[in-house]
């Protein structure tokens, strides 16, 4: 099933929305996390861009570790404070050394009446490539197949009162350009957008197709005022793959 782009402004920010024609209330439930969770990154981001304190350090041009600065506080006020981070789990998969192996998730939280086990991930890419980087892929592989696809019968013992638990990857792509930021860049990037969209989801579909692929498209002033070491950095999208809820041990709908 293919997905559905379409253009929208939240907060006087400019996001690129996707979804797929589901209706099932584990996918809307999902969906909701995500975009709400994106929106809100771009608000607390932006606080990074600071004339009071003459600051211009965006989380999103680091790794996942700093990313969770604006992520895990989002986060938690999506979730109205359910929210663990490394969460301990068992892994069932030859990957992880052995049987019942000990591991852990990034994040476990509860919305929308779901439980959510959530995998992060961060990459980079270069808008003027027409290649998804190796790592990228890779990262997509091991968070998909390997973390969430391997903790699917420890998950069904979790037995809190909620509609099921959905396992959720969350693949964070920072666009950059090894330039110093100018309109020509920033031109030329929206120009580009749409293809690197499209590349970016038949690539990662033929490891696990993605069910979500959104931007926060930079505001122009933000991309301008904060070039690093002569990079600039112009959008940052979200990859989510949404698995199929798995209902818990008991559940009446589990009969």
């Amino acid at each position: 099933m293919e997905l559905r782009f379409r253009h929208g402004i939240v907060n006087n920010q400019s996001f690129l929305f996707s979804a797929k024609e589901s209706q099932e209330d584990y996918y809307l439930a999902a969906y909701n996390l995500l975009r709400n969770l994106l929106i809100g990154i771009a608000k607390r981001s932006r606080l990074f861009c600071s004339n009071k304190y003459d600051l211009c350090d965006y989380p999103f041009v680091y790794t996942e570790r700093q990313l969770d600065s604006v992520l895990l506080p989002e986060l938690a006020s999506l979730c109205k404070g359910f929210v663990f981070a490394e969460y301990p789990v068992t892994r069932n998969s030859k990957k992880y050394d052995a049987d019942n192996s000990k591991g852990r998730v990034d994040y476990w939280c509860i919305n929308k009446g779901f439980s959510f086990v959530i995998e992060l991930k961060h990459s980079y890419h270069n808008y003027h490539t027409n290649i998804t980087k190796r790592e990228t892929m890779h990262r997509w592989s091991t968070m998909n197949k390997y973390q969430l696809g391997s903790i699917n019968n420890d998950l069904k013992n979790f037995e809190e009162r909620t509609n099921g638990v959905i396992r959720l990857s969350m693949h964070f792509i920072t666009i950059e350009c090894g330039k110093e930021p100018c309109n020509e860049l920033i031109d030329e990037y929206k120009e580009k957008e749409m293809n690197v969209f499209e590349r970016l989801y038949q690539d990662l579909k033929t490891i696990a197709e993605p069910d979500f692929i959104s931007a926060w498209e930079i505001d122009e002033k933000m991309v301008k005022k904060c070039p690093y070491y002569g990079k600039s950095y112009y959008g940052l999208i979200l990859v989510s793959k949404i698995f199929k809820a798995i209902l818990h041990v008991g559940s009446h709908n589990n009969k």
